[in-house]
């Protein structure tokens, strides 16, 4: 997939999370080849655990074992700089803005997203060889086929990464699924 249709992709996030309306693809992607999950995390002090745990069941659901143990850690390193970062911030906090995880899947790849109310780009750092944290973009970047974030329309950011599938998977029609 290449980098038009990515953006594409986020671009349509946008219309997803917004009140204003249905989901909205444009470019060569069939949009009733398109399976959406998402889950929302409010409140949650196992947020990490719930968003790996939302990922395995809805990839098992689309029979995607193969990306399961990539896009479980993926979603980890999202969430967790999503609430270490992404709710840092005195108005991210105030908004009441959850972060949230979307999972979509089309015929040709698996585009795993989580957004937060802050408006900072996310920074990957250089690794600190005694520090206990910060490479979780650098292990996002590595496990990932592509990442990268974009800022929503309203406030917030979504920061994504994603997988081609492995070939000649089909997929059913679209459905949405909801965690709460």
């Amino acid at each position: 997939m290449g980098n038009d249709s990515w953006e594409g992709w986020l671009a349509a996030l946008d219309h997803v999370l917004s009140s204003s309306g249905p989901w909205a693809v444009g470019g060569g992607e069939d949009p009733e080849r398109l399976q959406l999950a998402l889950c929302e995390l409010r409140h949650d002090p196992y947020a990490a655990r719930t968003a790996r745990r939302f990922t395995t069941t809805t990839l098992r659901a689309w029979e995607l074992e193969d990306l399961l143990d990539d896009a479980e850690l993926v979603i980890g390193e999202l969430v967790i700089n999503a609430l270490r970062h992404g709710l840092s911030s005195r108005a991210a906090v105030y908004s009441g803005r959850p972060v949230r995880i979307i999972l979509a899947l089309t015929e040709q790849s698996l585009i795993c997203v989580v957004t937060d109310p802050s408006d900072e780009f996310p920074t990957p750092r250089d690794p600190d060889f005694v520090s206990e944290g910060g490479r979780g973009l650098q292990v996002v970047a590595g496990i990932s086929h592509q990442w990268g974030w974009a800022p929503l329309g309203s406030p917030g950011k979504a920061v994504w990464a994603g997988f081609t599938l492995p070939g000649g998977q089909a997929h059913p029609v679209r459905h949405l699924e909801v965690c709460s």
